[in-house]
């Protein structure tokens, strides 16, 4: 029983766990990333996110994916036990949200928003930082939206 106990141990001890809470300012770097390497043929995007876990990386993607901001295709990995989302191209709605959050200041005032708000969807994130936008339009032009 012993040896049945220490090869569970050893094999929870393998298993990697990563508790995911969405990361906006990953969703934001991705978004960008994903922007900047499109060549608009539906290629694949290459990502570079050194400071995060591959799964972490997978996850975002796959959120992006399900929030229809991105487009990208699941690709089975030997070395991990999960897909790995490769990204191809922004939608629509994936450039309209970028660029209500692409100014930093803009998206520091959203990001401060929404933590003082205690919680947040990405639609009212979004809306959040159009808000911060238009107020800066406004400021700039002298034009009320």
């Amino acid at each position: 029983m012993q040896l049945s106990i220490n090869r569970v141990v050893s094999f929870l001890n393998n298993i990697q766990r990563i508790v995911l809470k969405r990361d906006m300012d990953l969703v934001r770097d991705l978004l960008m990333q994903i922007e900047e390497f499109d060549q608009g043929l539906g290629g694949d995007v290459e990502i570079e996110a050194e400071n995060h876990e591959p799964q972490v990386i997978a996850e975002h993607l796959r959120l992006l994916v399900e929030a229809r901001l991105i487009e990208g295709d699941a690709v089975p990995d030997d070395q991990y036990a999960f897909d790995h989302i490769v990204p191809t191209r922004l939608t629509w709605s994936g450039h309209d949200f970028l660029e209500s959050v692409r100014d930093p200041e803009i998206w520091r005032k959203t990001k401060e928003g929404a933590l003082s708000a205690k919680g947040f969807t990405l639609d009212l994130l979004q809306d959040l930082a159009k808000g911060f936008l238009k107020k800066q339009i406004e400021e700039r032009t002298g034009i009320v939206l």
